[in-house]
């Protein structure tokens, strides 16, 4: 079964009608021809009538059914006899929907155009896309072709190729165009029609021109570009003018090609070297100066343009310069470095010319060696140059709108003017290394020398690494020079520029130095890079090698170890303890002691990761020594060789005694660990700043029991550690922590007061017991001796006339 051609081109001459026939199957594509005038003699409304003298081209071979690949094929209209045929590479693309021959690439020889609407662009599995194809056989003389070039199309489902037409010249620069449609293109699927312009190679692979269209259709796709015709000079302007059909609006449109003007600019520049030091032309205020002569002409020609055609023309000076003040050269008669111009050109005559002076600025002569640009735009009056029915034409496209000329300043460099000097840069540090925390400053004596030819715009550069900053330039000895140097930022890195001379001249040596501080450091860091390169302006030679001064960085860090006792003195016995065989809470085992460790650091470096060894003394003639119940950190972590607390005991608190308290002689004894067995705990120290500690604190219980077994004055040590921090840490190292255990003898207890009270009682009592019983027997009498009563009367006479007187 074999598909029906859906298209057919028909050819119209004085005596017969050519059809062309093709489509997706290959064996009914052909190509008819019949005789007109049989045609109109046998016209029959009703049956279809066969014609005579009909030829046509054979039908493909019967190898060919089936195969879905489309044909195009070339045959004379005398014989129809194929001569050419062409086959697709890719079934259901409809290869050869659509034909157009035309000479392309201006060989002499007729190339073909065939499209393929539906050509799938098999990018991959997964992105496989209907884009459409257009297959451009070059003519290889006679009927044979060279293998096709392909124009794909860029938009899926865009029917690119669905018709192609031939347009002849457009641009007018020898080589044919074509045009070819993608009825179905464009972000509203309105469609759009490609222009691609003629070249020796073939067609150019870009469209230079693009035509969209502007119509919508509610019922269906508006379809601009489904059929072209070219080649047809509509309007009479000598440019054959293209008509594209708008199927699904019903409407054709017609696109008039431009006139094209071909502008052929000059630019000279007298005399292209320029010496400041011949100044043969003055200013307006009679100031001598360096000068030179800026000469431009245009010359134009388009077919179909006015007789006359004007330009505006626009002169800058001194292009590859910023513009404003850093200008070197400035226009004579105005003092600007921009100069604009209205200039009228015969069409197809000879070039019309001008010129203007321009002069040097001394003062702004430190760039020497870039070249001194002169830069010349052109633009039509596109208005001036319109026809009367108003089509503007358009510029050559190939032909750039701007030229430029560049002069050369005159240079002690020999006869050819260029200059090459030999860079030379070495570089010596002070600090080898320096330490990360503390305020670094890092002078660097640089010596540059130039064993070539005159250097311009010499410059020392130095590149900072981010934790470096630029603090002044060292001249210290009559050796070193005074350079003048700034810092300046690019591309977010600080670069020192020092001026080394415009020019540097050949055999000249410098010696400098440069101080920095480094104050940005961090643990990250390893090393400090600078570098540092010389840099000139001149086209050869322009740089030295790139040099680098490498300072390694260094940890610091003073640091020292501090610890306490609490309590550091234990007084053994403790009263009223008794020893448990399991003791449930911390005062089972013995008195509180809490340990603290204080790892500080005085800087300058901050440090991490330093190991803090501790040997703990736990046991003693297997006894328990110090009973660790509990550890707490801050700023550390720490990890011991045995259990910590295996008894599980509850830490609480402890009461205190207090007893009068006297001091047994005995020898002491340090329990350390050549005698007592110790346990180790590491602590590995986490990030440890300037003026930042970290600390351990150990809580333990005193073994009493052990103590009791031995029953004598001793003193031990509970301290053995080792501290390891970055690349270099200097630690002052304390004593050991000890703690004292002392035996003591306790005083007689106080008697209580009651026992007193009821003592001094019973004492009172006997002693009234006591006289009680003396009394009754007349203890207390006493016996005087016998006396006469004439002498107790002589006795108390005196007694009562004394009584008489006073009464008196």
């Amino acid at each position: 079964m074999c598909t029906t051609p859906f298209t057919e081109q028909c050819k119209l001459s004085l005596t017969r009608i050519e059809r062309g026939v093709g489509g997706p199957g290959a064996q009914l594509s052909q190509l008819i021809s019949d005789d007109i005038l049989e045609i109109i003699n046998r016209v029959n409304n009703d049956f279809i009538t066969p014609y005579n003298n009909q030829l046509t081209t054979r039908s493909a071979a019967a190898l060919y059914d089936d195969s879905y690949l489309g044909k195009s094929t070339v045959a004379p209209v005398s014989d129809c006899v194929s001569l050419f045929l062409c086959l697709s590479f890719q079934m259901a693309a409809y290869f050869g929907h659509s034909v157009a021959a035309t000479d392309i690439n201006k060989d002499g020889l007729i190339d073909l155009f065939v499209g393929a609407p539906l050509f799938m662009d098999l990018g991959g599995a997964q992105k496989q896309r209907e884009v459409g194809q257009v297959s451009v056989f070059l003519g290889d003389g006679g009927f044979s072709f060279q293998p096709p070039l392909t124009l794909n199309g860029t938009e899926i489902y865009s029917r690119f190729g669905s018709s192609i037409a031939a347009l002849g010249d457009l641009d007018m620069d020898g080589f044919n165009d074509v045009a070819i449609a993608a009825p179905y293109g464009g972000p509203k699927h309105q469609g759009l029609v490609y222009i691609h312009n003629g070249r020796a190679t073939g067609p150019s692979l870009t469209p230079s021109q693009v035509l969209e269209g502007r119509w919508a259709s509610s019922n269906m796709p508006p379809s601009f570009g489904y059929s072209l015709h070219g080649a047809t000079d509509i309007d009479h302007n000598g440019y054959p003018d293209l008509i594209v059909g708008v199927f699904g609006v019903d409407k054709a449109v017609l696109y008039r090609a431009r006139p094209v003007i071909s502008v052929n600019a000059t630019l000279d520049i007298s005399p292209q070297i320029l010496n400041p030091e011949d100044k043969s032309c003055k200013l307006p205020d009679s100031t001598p100066v360096s000068c030179f002569k800026v000469k431009y002409c245009l010359k134009a020609r388009g077919k179909g343009a006015p007789a006359s055609l004007k330009f505006q023309v626009d002169l800058v000076l001194d292009r590859l310069r910023p513009k404003g003040p850093n200008k070197r050269v400035l226009f004579l008669h105005s003092k600007t470095f921009q100069y604009s111009k209205n200039m009228t050109v015969s069409n197809g005559l000879g070039p019309t010319c001008e010129e203007q002076e321009a002069y040097l600025i001394v003062s702004e002569f430190r760039d020497k060696i870039t070249p001194i640009v002169v830069l010349m735009e052109y633009k039509p009056d596109y208005q001036q140059a319109a026809d009367k029915t108003g089509l503007l034409p358009i510029l050559d496209l190939s032909v750039p709108t701007n030229i430029s000329k560049q002069a050369h300043i005159l240079l002690d460099c020999g006869e050819d003017n260029i200059c090459k000097p030999d860079l030379r840069l070495s570089v010596v540090s002070d600090q080898k290394e320096m330490y990360i925390g503390d305020d670094n400053t890092l002078t660097m004596g640089v010596t540059v020398e130039n064993l070539g030819e005159a250097a311009y715009e010499a410059e020392l550069r130095v590149f900072l690494p981010p934790q470096a900053d630029f603090s002044e330039v060292v001249s210290n000895s009559e050796t070193t020079s005074k350079l003048s140097c700034a810092p300046e930022r690019e591309n977010q890195t600080t670069v020192v520029v020092c001026y080394l001379g415009n020019p540097m001249k050949g055999g000249t040596k410098v010696l400098a130095g440069l101080r920095f501080s480094v104050h940005k450091l961090s643990e990250q860091d390893t090393q400090v890079r600078f570098d540092l390169q010389i840099q000139s302006s001149n086209q050869f030679n322009n740089t030295s090698s790139l040099v680098s001064s490498i300072t390694k960085l260094a940890v610091l860090a003073k640091v020292d170890i501090r610890g306490v006792s609490t309590p550091d003195q234990v007084f053994l016995p403790i009263a009223n303890w008794q020893m448990k065989e399991s003791p449930v809470v911390g005062d089972d085992i013995g008195p509180a002691i809490r340990h603290i460790y204080e790892l500080r650091n005085h800087g300058p470096s901050t440090f991490s990761k330093a190991l803090l060894d501790i040997e703990w003394p736990y046991q003693f003639n297997n006894g328990s020594l110090l009973y660790i119940t509990k550890l707490e950190v801050d700023g550390m972590n720490c990890t011991t060789e045995m259990e910590i607390n295996p008894l599980n005991v509850s830490v609480c608190h402890t009461h205190s005694s207090h007893l009068t308290q006297t001091l047994i002689e005995g020898d002491l004894e340090t329990l350390d660990c050549s005698k007592a067995q110790c346990m180790k705990i590491r602590c590995l120290v986490g990030r440890v700043e300037r003026g930042q500690s970290a600390i351990l604190y150990i809580h333990s219980r005193l073994g009493v029991a052990t103590f009791l077994k031995v029953r004598q004055h001793a003193r031990f040590s509970s301290l053995g550690w080792r501290s390891r921090v970055g690349p270099v840490v200097r630690v002052d190292v304390p004593e050991d922590v000890s703690m004292a255990v002392i035996w003591v003898k306790s005083e007689p207890e106080p008697v209580p007061a009651w026992v007193v009270a009821l003592a001094v009682l019973a004492g009172l009592l006997l002693l009234a017991l006591l006289i009680f019983i003396m009394y009754k027997l007349g203890f207390f009498k006493r016996v005087r001796p016998p006396q006469d009563d004439s002498t107790e009367k002589e006795q108390l006479a005196p007694q009562e006339s004394g009584d008489r007187n006073t009464d008196a």
